[in-house]
């Protein structure tokens, strides 16, 4: 447990020290949003990824049956996003360009959860071998990368008043993610297609950093200067303009 805390916390903290360092004090005098608020959030995404991860460790054996593991996966993505939007899309956050990074920090602790609980979950259950604690990593690694970049896109979606058309493009990241990652359960060590875990471990490794990265790095900067706009405001100090 602690193994597994150390982990998936400390991937999480540095995270949102990554992205969040340019848009608070002291590299700006007026931060972009409210540390409590931002925190708490995060407590929050911490608890409602501890319960559905709980959810998840009953889905697991569904997940091994060919073509209804895939419509599970599927299913329960959407309810972590949908776990996040009930949360943000609450009438103080709406139209504004600090929900943007609440998405952020909620997503941050949902993902934080199930990869803390993958690694605790699947370390008692795996060979403790080198490659077994590497490939536990990056399932935790890509469950924080995964819903923090859909955080961001659903936050954003809040602030700018299209919950729905946002929740979809979310939703759509997630059930790819989801695809991809299900093969992982599916097949077994002695099966002569056991490659394709590498392959579509991997490739969607891949979707959710380039996800993150487009969110945080391409579109963040865009994101905050057009929803400030509609609020009526102008900031000339936006990191990345």
């Amino acid at each position: 447990m602690g193994t597994a805390g150390a982990l998936a916390l400390g991937m999480a903290l540095a995270l949102m020290y990554i992205v969040l360092r340019n848009y608070t004090y002291p590299a700006v005098e007026e931060p972009f949003f409210s540390d409590p608020s931002l925190f708490w959030l995060f407590v929050v995404g911490l608890i409602e990824g501890t319960i559905l991860f709980v959810f998840y460790t009953y889905l697991v054996p569904w997940y091994k049956i060919a073509g209804l593991g895939f419509i599970v996966a599927i299913v329960f993505g959407m309810i972590t996003e949908l776990s996040k939007l009930i949360v943000l899309n609450l009438k103080r956050y709406a139209g504004r360009s600090d929900t943007i990074f609440y998405g952020f920090g909620i997503g941050l602790g949902l993902g934080t959860s199930m990869g803390f609980g993958l690694i605790y979950y699947y370390a008692g259950r795996l060979e403790t071998d080198v490659l077994s604690w590497v490939i536990i990593t990056i399932m935790a690694m890509q469950n924080i990368f995964l819903h923090a970049g859909t955080g961001i896109r659903i936050g954003e979606g809040v602030a700018r008043r299209k919950s729905a058309e946002f929740f979809m493009l979310a939703l759509f990241t997630n059930a790819l993610f989801q695809v991809l990652i299900t093969p992982t359960f599916m097949l077994s060590a002695t099966s002569d297609m056991y490659w394709l875990i590498y392959v579509t471990m991997t490739m969607a490794l891949i979707a959710v950093v380039v996800n993150l990265y487009v969110m945080v790095c391409k579109k963040l900067p865009i994101i905050v200067s057009e929803v400030l706009k509609y609020e009526g405001k102008k900031r000339g100090d936006i990191p990345g303009l």
